[in-house]
């Protein structure tokens, strides 16, 4: 299944290029230490528990936010060095600059070029299986290179087995 307006892309995953301009965050971070990717679910359910999903919920509605259309992103703040893979993640919602967000950490997404990978399927398999895509077969053989912008996971509001992982992109 495709979402409406996106390409197949031939014996890859579907995604596109898109261009935001920068817009702000608030949510909650940890540590990630290394390619152990059951940190990131640890974390993700510490935030269902610990009341951060009830106050995005007050910030928010819940409501897609108005650059990503996703009501609740993963961003992997890896702008200083993509290749180290140790790094500050933030569970949160896109908010207008001015908003109130009290407790919550915020955090401004720089303005970029993003490379849209669709994951269709239970999360997280297919989120990393987008993500496998996106660095090993997409990356190397394009005109681009990751850009010195976060990484994010983006869901949207809809309750289906999609996501988005978005990659900061520049021109070789």
């Amino acid at each position: 299944m495709t979402r409406p307006g996106r390409p197949d892309t031939p014996g890859g995953v579907p995604h596109r290029i898109i261009d935001r301009p920068a817009f702000t965050v608030a949510g909650r971070s940890t540590w990630i230490s290394g390619p152990d990717n059951e940190q990131f679910g640890r974390f993700w359910q510490q935030c269902r528990t610990d009341g951060t999903f009830d106050r995005f919920r007050q910030l928010t509605d819940m409501a897609p936010g108005p650059q990503t259309q996703g009501h609740v992103l993963g961003v992997s703040r890896v702008e200083a060095d993509p290749t180290n893979r140790s790094f500050s993640f933030l569970i949160a919602v896109e908010v207008p600059a001015d908003a109130d967000t009290g407790d919550l950490e915020r955090y401004t997404v720089p303005a970029s070029r993003w490379a849209v990978f669709e994951a269709h399927g239970p999360v997280p398999d297919a989120l990393v299986t987008a993500e496998i895509y996106a660095f090993s077969e997409w990356l190397p053989g394009s005109d681009y290179v990751h850009a010195l912008a976060p990484e994010m996971e983006v869901y949207p509001p809809a309750d289906l087995p999609y996501c988005e992982f978005w990659l900061p992109v520049q021109r070789r």
